[in-house]
């Protein structure tokens, strides 16, 4: 169940990644995630330790700066849950925690790709289609009000269903 406290630390249930397709209304393009890219132990090890941060940076990626000013803890156990990649986070951001004890939150990683690996394809409809290639850096974990891999459903990607532990 998550969250639970424990000692110092809340340990929060989140989503890392989803894959299959989604739609990114912010630039208007249906993405495709390969399943077998994510859902598989290197991907896996690859999670751990991964900062989580309180919403995007403005530039996509961390940087010295804005590691200091958002990070709000880390993941510790990744796991595979369905057709999604989940970990456990440990969370040491007091403030953080009350909001994602006050309102549904949601996730979205931020990741860089292989160059020339992702293939853009046009759909019938006009609307670009890409198709993610490999990832090269996974960068952070951003809490945030909704992500991609809600799939234009309400925010999941904060697991909330102990709430005797917060209350």
């Amino acid at each position: 169940t998550s969250p639970q406290y424990y000692g110092n630390v809340w340990l929060w249930a989140l989503r890392i990644t989803g894959t299959g397709t989604a739609y990114r209304s912010k630039i208007d393009e249906t993405c495709y995630r390969p399943p077998e890219d994510y859902l598989n132990d290197e991907f896996l090890a690859r999670c751990n330790g991964l900062p989580v941060i309180w919403h995007h940076p403005k530039g996509n990626l961390l940087d010295s700066e804005e590691y200091h000013d958002r990070t709000v803890g880390s993941i510790c156990l990744p796991y595979i849950k369905g057709d999604e990649v989940w970990g456990v986070a440990r969370i040491y951001d007091e403030d953080c925690a009350i909001i994602m004890q006050s309102e549904q939150m949601s996730t979205s990683p931020a990741v860089e790709f292989a160059e020339g690996t992702n293939q853009t394809i046009e759909l019938s409809d006009g609307r670009p289609l890409l198709i993610e290639g490999k990832t090269v850096l996974l960068d952070h974990l951003a809490i945030c009000q909704l992500g991609v891999w809600d799939k234009g459903d309400a925010p999941e990607g904060v697991q909330t269903d102990n709430w005797e532990a917060v209350s």
